[in-house]
């Protein structure tokens, strides 16, 4: 049998973090077009859709596909897949934050909550500016881009600049927990 989503259809995969799904949910209110969006690059596999329709159901939806999705597992892929698709088209809510940006606001919290388990942490803020098409708000931290003027940090030398650089990524993330709770 063939998938719903054929290979043309979904995307190619993107360097996403391995976040646990607990952390997602609990740090974006993703509605079912941010699960479709996340699903279809990949980010996410059919077991964050099934656990997403579990929380909403748990939380006292009454939506009778949230409540099937529940029902399924690994060998119902197609199903999943179908009812994931109506959810999203259902979704006609105003768009404030669209689901890319909800997504990489998620792994740039991730890395920068978890940056001492990261060889590295500014080189995957590199890796998913480059991977979510150089979005602007997330220059003032990228490592090989000019350092932004509206981060406050006096200090100068690499120091300095490297807490600039922490200290702008802090400020988006605070910025985007902010919009993101005027969603809720």
């Amino acid at each position: 049998m063939v998938s719903l989503i054929s290979a043309q259809q979904r995307l190619d995969n993107m360097y996403y973090p391995v976040i646990p799904y607990s952390f997602i949910y609990e740090n974006a209110c993703l509605c079912w077009r941010d699960v479709l969006w996340g699903y279809l690059h990949n980010l996410v596999d059919w077991k964050f859709v099934v656990g997403i329709a579990d929380y909403h159901v748990s939380s006292g939806s009454y939506e009778m596909l949230e409540v099937d999705l529940i029902c399924l597992g690994g060998t119902d892929i197609q199903e999943i897949e179908s009812k994931l698709h109506v959810l999203g088209r259902k979704d006609s809510g105003v768009i404030r934050i669209d689901s890319k940006s909800k997504w990489l606001f998620v792994a740039l919290k991730w890395v920068y909550e978890n940056k001492e388990d990261y060889l590295d942490p500014l080189g995957e803020v590199e890796l998913l500016y480059e991977e979510f098409d150089f979005p602007s708000e997330v220059e003032g931290f990228v490592r090989y881009m000019p350092l932004a003027d509206d981060c406050n940090h006096k200090d100068s030398g690499r120091k300095g600049n490297l807490k600039k650089i922490f200290n702008c990524w802090s400020d988006y993330l605070n910025r985007m927990e902010d919009l993101l709770k005027e969603e809720r």
